[in-house]
């Protein structure tokens, strides 16, 4: 559209005459016309007074103007002063867009590295076991190797009861963890301590670290993505 033929709809919008529309201004009839059809440029004085008459911003004056029309009213100071501010936000905004982008990009890498060699998770879990409660005053070895303990002095049937006894406390339970916590520990229980022996070591694949996989790579699509976008998008005339 040009620059006259949205003077024009504008005063029709408005439901005012040629004569009504000049006097409002405060510019004769026959400019208005030249105005209306595109024999002449308002001056930037008369452009504040047709945005003043029809109360409109510049933007909403030139925002479905044609290109050609657009760079006509460039030639005024307070338009050419509003595409200027126009293209200094947009430049701004797409600068701020590709270092989120980038951010988005790098992060997501980041995390789907991490989540591949289990940063933040472990893979491997132990498996700890305890034989027994150890009581007061025994060795924490009491029940892995009870035969130390036996008197050497102590009748075979002596020693048999005392094996008897040792089996019949013989009560296991299992630690899982996902953190070493030595060959060997102990943990205080009611009535005495319980002494774990690293079983066994399982490699896992936690679940945690495919979440953190699948995150990152949300992000690095998402960041590879605004990234292409803008270098697709045209550039501020």
């Amino acid at each position: 559209m040009d620059f006259g033929e949205k003077l024009k709809q504008l005063r029709h919008d408005k439901e005012l005459t040629q004569p009504e529309a000049a006097a409002a201004m405060g510019i004769e009839q026959s400019y208005l016309s030249k105005l209306e059809n595109d024999k002449s440029l308002p001056s930037n004085d008369v452009l504040n007074r047709i945005l003043d008459v029809f109360e409109l911003e510049i933007g909403g004056l030139v925002s479905d103007l044609s290109q050609g029309a657009r760079n006509q009213l460039r030639q005024l100071p307070d338009v050419a002063d509003y595409f200027r501010r126009q293209k200094q936000l947009l430049l701004g905004n797409r600068q701020r867009w590709l270092v989120v982008s980038t951010l988005l990009l790098s992060i997501g890498m980041a995390l789907v590295y991490a989540g591949t060699v289990h940063m933040f998770f472990s893979d491997v879990v132990y498996e700890y076991k305890s034989h027994g409660i150890v009581l007061e005053g025994e060795s924490k070895e009491i029940f892995s190797h009870p035969g130390r303990y036996i008197l050497s002095a102590a009748s075979p049937q002596e020693q048999d009861k005392y094996m008897d006894s040792i089996r019949a406390r013989t009560d296991e339970v299992y630690r899982r963890s996902e953190k070493f916590q030595g060959m060997i520990f102990n943990v205080a229980v009611d009535g005495g301590s319980r002494t774990y022996y690293l079983e066994a070591e399982t490699e896992i694949d936690p679940w945690q670290s495919k979440f953190v996989v699948f995150i990152g790579l949300l992000m690095a699509i998402s960041g590879l993505t605004g990234i292409i976008l803008d270098r697709t998008l045209p550039r501020y005339q």
